[in-house]
Order: C-alpha cells, then structure tokens, then sequence
C-alpha cells in the first residue's frame, strides 16, 4: 500500500509504480485494506468486527443500510475493474477471493451515521485513539499518527494539495458529503453537506473548514 496522493480521481484505474494501489483512501486502496481486515474470519463475523470498532469510536451505535449495499453492488463495475488489475498484477495476497473482499468493502461502504456521532469518530482521532466520552482506547497512538499523516496528504482526494495548504488539518471527504476534520490534541469537527463539488468532496463542508 502507498501512501503518496495519486493525481487523479478517487476511482482512476491506475496503481503506482509498484502497482499497488496509491493510498488506502481511494477505492483502489480502500478494497485493498477490505482484503486485510481479518480474513481469517467468517464474513458476518468478519463484518461485525469492523462495525463493533465504528461503534467503538463514536461511542454509540452505527447502522448499515442494505438499500445502500445493493446499490453500490450493482454499480461496481469500476471497483471490480480496480480489483481484477490488483489481482492481475498480484497485489492482493495469494488467497484473497476478489469476490469476497469486494463484498465486504460493499458492506463497509454500507455503514451509516449521522455528523454528531462522526464528530466523536473525528474526536477519538484527535485523542490519540481514545474515545474522548467513554475513555476507550481503541488505536494505539502510533496507528492514529499513521492515519493522520495519510488523511493530511490524501484525506481530500484531489484537493488534498490545496486543502493542506489553505486549511493544515487532516481531513477526510466522503461522497455521501461528509468531512471529518482533526485538530491533533484538541478537538475533531465533522460537517455534512451535500452537493459534492468536482473533486468529491462536500462543496459547502470545504468552505467551512
């Protein structure tokens, strides 16, 4: 997995030069991550660990939408390209079942919240990993200076150059119309916002933050 911006939209069909997808917040990267995430484990099971981590830092409940899950399913044929030039190029690991992971990112892609619950996710970051209302470490503080870093340089997509400039924050954009912003040691922000503007990201939510 990189983690260098890729200079192109969220859903290019492109790998970087090792030919691995660029970073884990695009959908090359993100279906990538899905392929890792306990794959050991029955997929209910599987499913039910990533939910139980959402809920873990906003402390409160998330919810899936199945109306969601079908649609992304049925409109996939860019992820499925993205994941069959992966497997074409021996990205994944030797016994990931494109299928599946495919599934399970569908899934994933499927969670549902609202801005005030994401501002408490926002808030765990900023904490270091530790849920700010219920003292639950969920991340270690090393795994959130990764995930910071990463959301600093591609959190924003496209914009990601220009957002880190005008604004210095991590950041990540959601085409739902969402952003999560951190203030490393003090505070996380969550906005909800849609229209998306041309980059994917939340028009409104940008000239807020």
């Amino acid at each position: 997995m990189g983690v260098e911006p890729s200079g192109v939209s969220f859903n290019a069909i492109t790998l970087n030069p090792d030919n691995l997808p660029h970073n884990p917040l695009i959908n090359a990267g993100a279906i990538m991550i899905a392929s890792l995430i306990k794959p050991e484990f029955e997929d209910s099971a599987r499913f039910s660990y990533c939910m139980n981590i959402w809920d873990r830092l906003c402390g409160d409940k998330v919810t899936y939408d199945n109306t969601v899950f079908l649609s992304e399913r049925n409109s996939a044929d860019t992820n499925f390209a993205l994941a069959y030039l992966m497997k074409s190029k021996s990205a994944f690991e030797s016994n990931v079942e494109i299928s599946r992971a495919l599934e399970f990112y569908f899934q994933c892609c499927s969670i549902e919240t609202d801005a005030e619950k994401m501002s408490v996710i926002a808030g765990s970051l900023a904490n270091g990993g530790t849920n700010p209302l219920t003292g639950d470490q969920i991340f270690h503080s090393d795994t959130v200076k990764q995930i910071l870093s990463v959301m600093n340089s591609c959190g924003m997509y496209d914009y990601s150059g220009k957002f880190a400039f005008t604004v210095g924050l991590p950041a990540k954009s959601g085409v739902a119309g969402g952003i999560m912003l951190i203030v490393p040691g003090l505070m996380g922000v969550a906005t909800y916002a849609p229209p998306l503007d041309s980059y994917g990201n939340s028009a409104k939510g940008v000239q807020f933050c």
